[in-house]
């Protein structure tokens, strides 16, 4: 078998969905017979046609497909030693192949991505992945998967001015992390909050703040200093482990 016919193999046989950087899609980006198609309908104007081809240029990116799908994989099998490599379960393979063409190389997705395919072809690990982990990294944002990254290492707090009565945050007073790298404090709930409706992480409140803290501040009157403690939950542990490398 020559060199070239081999790699080819081999990638499909890791992604168990080689066909799919033979496409039709693929050649049609490739070909840009969607261009000649269009300029064929007589009513388009130049400026529809160069709006036409802000929407079709995500599909253009596919006739680079292989040569970043290659190295994808390169980078996927030379974390597990060939000794413990296995065909990859379609279930994990095939929707993370679904997804990599929409998903820049930089992205933190892509780096979850890697590692998942990285334990699907391990046979040590490939029977401990849920079928479910590809969808949940296509949902998550950029700073929600570093905030994933970043939990597996440690839980996150805040310790924050609060209103009992109406569990109102009045103001932050201190962090074990920056809020700059999440958008803020408005910015980093949110996420926090929808990675807790995902199941993935656990948010304890109105735990104490340990005494000796905070020696200068003054607590005004009916509120209280408390502590909001960031956890993954023990599904979020599980996704974590499996998609994030141990640091």
């Amino acid at each position: 078998m020559a060199d070239s016919d081999k790699e080819k193999s081999l990638v499909g046989d890791l992604a168990g969905v080689g066909e799919i950087i033979n496409s039709q899609v693929a050649k049609w980006a490739y070909e840009d017979g969607a261009s000649s198609s269009v300029k064929q309908v007589g009513a388009l104007t130049a400026d529809t046609l160069k709006a036409f081809r802000l929407f079709t240029a995500p599909l253009q990116l596919l006739a680079a497909y292989q040569d970043r799908f290659e190295k994808f994989c390169d980078r996927v099998r030379d974390r597990v030693p060939e000794s413990e490599q296995c065909e990859a379960p379609a279930e994990i393979a095939r929707p993370v192949m679904e997804a990599f063409a929409s998903t820049s190389d930089d992205s933190p997705m892509m780096s979850m991505f890697e590692e998942l395919m990285a334990k699907a072809i391990d046979k040590r690990e490939a029977k401990k992945l849920s079928p479910q982990f590809p969808e949940i990294v296509r949902s998550l944002s950029p700073l929600q998967a570093l905030l994933i990254s970043g939990l597996r290492n440690g839980e996150q707090f805040t310790d924050d001015l609060r209103e009992p009565k109406k569990n109102l945050i009045v103001r932050r007073v201190g962090a074990n992390f920056s809020f700059d790298d999440f958008g803020g404090p408005d910015h980093h709930l949110t996420l926090v909050q929808d990675l807790e409706k995902k199941n993935l992480v656990s948010i304890l409140a109105s735990q104490e703040v340990p005494q000796g803290t905070y020696p200068g501040i003054q607590i005004p009157e009916g509120l209280r200093l408390q502590r909001m403690l960031i956890r993954l939950s023990m599904y979020g542990k599980w996704f974590a482990n499996a998609v994030t490398p141990r640091s």
